[in-house]
């Protein structure tokens, strides 16, 4: 099994995409006119029971976690929905945004993938870390962008990539744990974020104008809503999810 996956590694690390910043100067912002959108998901019904994740004889996972533990694809609380990818779909027009020069980090956690759900801007760095005294490896399934396979052998082993087309949203697995998921979305431009335990969103320094925010969630699906934001105010938008039909 380890043979084909390095083979399969060697012949289909395509790296994510190259340095994808943008060569056209930001497009200025005043801080005067712009203002905020806070996006809350929340979740209609009773919450469907999550999976007990199952990780056979894979005993040195297993004895990182002394309990059971759950799939953590449904995680709702109070109503509220966790792991919900919320950005500015539409209405930024052709303004232009600097790109970060901070990291964004997925770690391979007790056979996890933490945070299960990220986001990046069109060109910043991302690092996929292995927190984890073995192998893992990190398999990237892109529709728009170049996919890739990278062998992490240690603890403390990372590779980083960029990415140059919006994406909502990347699987990422490691194949030698067939249950550790994550997903990545990538957009151009900084309004964007992962809902925590509350299921909000806030986006700051938006400008002044009309949106359509998008919502994401691996087993929920997609909503949008229109936003309307005016200088110095804070617009606000619920998106309520609902169970999977399957």
């Amino acid at each position: 099994m380890l043979a084909a996956l390095t083979a399969s590694m060697l012949l289909g690390c395509g790296g994510g995409g190259g340095d994808a910043r943008s060569a056209a100067p930001a497009t200025p912002l005043d801080p005067a006119t712009t203002g905020t959108i806070v996006a809350t998901v929340a979740f209609d019904g009773t919450p469907p029971a999550m999976q007990e994740l199952t990780m056979g004889s894979f005993a040195d996972c297993k004895q990182m976690h002394p309990g059971a533990i759950l799939a953590g694809d449904m995680l709702v609380q109070d109503g509220k929905v966790r792991n919900a990818f919320v950005w500015i779909e539409d209405g930024l027009g052709d303004r232009v945004f600097a790109t970060p020069a901070e990291k964004v980090v997925m770690d391979q956690q007790g056979c996890l993938y933490v945070p299960r759900v990220a986001g990046a801007q069109i060109g910043q760095p991302v690092e996929f870390l292995n927190g984890d005294a073995m192998l893992h490896n990190v398999h990237g399934t892109p529709k728009e962008n170049s996919g890739w396979n990278v062998a992490l052998s240690r603890k403390g082993a990372e590779r980083t990539l960029t990415f140059d087309k919006p994406e909502i949203m990347i699987s990422i697995r490691c194949d030698l744990h067939p249950w550790m998921q994550g997903w990545l979305g990538v957009v151009g431009h900084p309004y964007f974020g992962v809902s925590g335990a509350d299921g909000a969103v806030t986006l700051q320094d938006v400008p002044a104008g009309d949106y359509t925010v998008g919502v994401w969630h691996e087993r929920f699906g997609r909503r949008t809503a229109k936003v309307t934001v005016a200088p110095q105010q804070t617009a606000s938008t619920t998106f309520t999810l609902t169970p999977p039909s399957n």
